[in-house]
């Protein structure tokens, strides 16, 4: 949960400093304009990241969004494919310094998938009425000061040096849990620091008190319907790449709490 918090947060200040070009810009507006991509993925509770400063925490509106995504039914397979297949190939010259390319869309949708409903799971824990990667976050400001677009980059680094009392809480041992429950082989490597740290108990696999699951189990259908109207196209263009780039990188980083 440290690390995916983190990273997650640095998703948005890279994105929303990105300068994108007007195909890429048009291929989001249209795809942040579809009602079953915004249904389930809760785009505009972003709006405030793109139109905002940069100066202010990204904290409360992190909060405001997954409490909507995860009140939301989840994306279907078949909506998680459409927006892979849409973003690679309207957006290649992007994603081209990634390493991604429009006919890696095939393979890419299928990672995404797969992880997609473990992710959602991490995303979407709370401890007591508190949202656990808004929780987490919280506690690295409480150390590191205010994570805000314009210094969230720099943060990342100091991840590894937080104290116990911020790597070693419920959340995150929950987050432990779901992962290593799903992906064993993820968190091989991690499993002899998180004991030296947090100690024996923190990997004996049991709930800890007051975590709870806030994501709904409905998954909504895949539709027809037409995309309602954008209110700018630019604005949804940033908006709908921050929200793809922090789930993504909430899907990739999991790896790297290995």
């Amino acid at each position: 949960m440290l690390y995916l918090a983190v990273i997650f947060a640095a998703a948005l200040h890279t994105v929303s400093s990105q300068s994108l070009s007007s195909g890429c810009i048009n291929t989001l507006a249209g795809v942040a304009a579809n009602p079953d991509a915004a249904a389930c993925l809760n785009p505009n509770a972003l709006v405030p990241l793109v139109a905002g400063g940069t100066d202010s925490s990204v904290v409360p509106v992190i909060d405001s969004w997954l409490s909507g995504l995860c009140s939301a039914p989840a994306c279907s397979n078949a909506t998680l494919q459409a927006v892979v297949a849409n973003v690679t190939a309207g957006c290649s010259t992007e994603l081209s310094s990634s390493g991604i390319s429009p006919d890696m869309s095939s393979s890419l949708a299928g990672l995404i998938q797969q992880y997609y409903p473990t992710a959602r799971q991490v995303v979407c824990l709370k401890d007591g009425n508190t949202n656990c990667v808004t929780q987490t976050l919280n506690n690295i400001q409480s150390t590191t000061g205010s994570l805000s677009l314009s210094n969230i980059i720099g943060l990342t680094t100091k991840a590894p040096n937080l104290p116990a009392n911020v790597t070693c809480t419920n959340c995150v041992k929950q987050a432990y849990n779901i992962i290593n429950a799903a992906y064993p082989s993820l968190l091989a490597s991690a499993a002899s620091d998180l004991n030296t740290q947090c100690g024996a108990s923190f990997l004996d696999g049991s709930t800890p008190s007051g975590i709870s699951q806030s994501a709904t189990t409905n998954t909504a259908p895949a539709s027809a319907s037409s995309p309602s109207s954008a209110k700018s196209v630019a604005l949804q263009a940033n908006v709908f790449a921050l929200t793809i780039s922090a789930l993504l990188v909430v899907l990739s980083g999991i790896a790297l709490l290995a």
